[in-house]
């Protein structure tokens, strides 16, 4: 619905960044941040990572609920999101395993 009506509100955008979107990849950003310090995650940029994150879920998201027309099941949301969480383990997670022995998914 967002999208539908930004050509004639552009002003709804802003709203929805500073409302959701900011404090949510902000949280996320904090979170990550502390991941990295402890080990458990390999990135520069929190910010930038959670945004990555947010897009790894939000995309197919927009797309199978075809821009929010249609429910997904909740079969569907827990595919999406373990699909994102590997994805962005395989980009962000640590190089090593909790013994120290190099992973064999990293590229």
């Amino acid at each position: 619905m967002l999208q539908s009506e930004l050509h004639t509100m552009p002003e709804l955008q802003d709203i929805v960044r500073d409302r959701a979107t900011d404090k949510v990849n902000d949280a996320l950003a904090n979170r990550f941040a502390r991941l990295a310090l402890a080990g458990k995650l390999r990135l520069e940029d929190p910010a930038v990572a959670a945004e990555q994150f947010g897009a790894l879920l939000t995309a197919p998201l927009e797309t199978r609920s075809q821009l929010g027309t249609r429910t997904l099941s909740a079969a569907e949301l827990d595919e999406v999101t373990q699909n994102a969480v590997a994805t962005f383990l395989r980009a962000f997670g640590p190089s090593t395993d909790s013994e120290g022995t190099p992973r064999k998914d990293r590229r």
